[in-house]
Parts: C-alpha cells; sequence; structure tokens
C-alpha cells in the first residue's frame, strides 16, 4: 500500500505527500519491495532535485528583476545633501 501511494505522490509531483510517506516508511518483506522501493526513493530524490533547481532559478530571475527596478528609480536628492 505505501508502495502504491508513493508512486501516486512521484507521479502528482506531491512534494507534502512525499515527505510524509518518507515519514512512515514501513518494513519490507520482500527483496521486490526492497528494490522497487529503493527506485522509487530514488525517483523521489531527483524531483527534489528538480524542484530545487527550479525554485533557486526563479528566486534569481526575482533578484535581477528586483535589482533593474532599483537601477531604474530616480534617486531623489536628500535634504541632507549639502552643496558648498
Amino acid at each position: 500500500m505505501w508502495l502504491i501511494k508513493f508512486k501516486k505522490a512521484l507521479i502528482l509531483e506531491e512534494i507534502s505527500q512525499i515527505s510524509s510517506l518518507l515519514d512512515e516508511m514501513p518494513q519490507f518483506n520482500t527483496l521486490q519491495e526492497i528494490e522497487e522501493a529503493a527506485y522509487l526513493l530514488i525517483e523521489g530524490q531527483k524531483l527534489l532535485e528538480r524542484n530545487k533547481r527550479k525554485t533557486a532559478h526563479a528566486m534569481q530571475q526575482l533578484k535581477n528583476t528586483i535589482d533593474f527596478l532599483k537601477s531604474t528609480q530616480n534617486i531623489q536628492a536628500s535634504s541632507l545633501n549639502l552643496k558648498l
């Protein structure tokens, strides 16, 4: 049952469900179940790495946009600027 739930979470890319399932991983009885679980865990790791890269890319794009917006703003003279 755990393997089926984990497969479903991987297919739907439900990160929170994958995390919950990892917390309650059962003991596997057969070599086939162990091999299948190992394969699914590798695929889960790949999914998490892919999401991590996507998030880092999105954050970099946001940073670039913020930097651009800051560079195009008019710098208002401060009332403390004294010209001699």
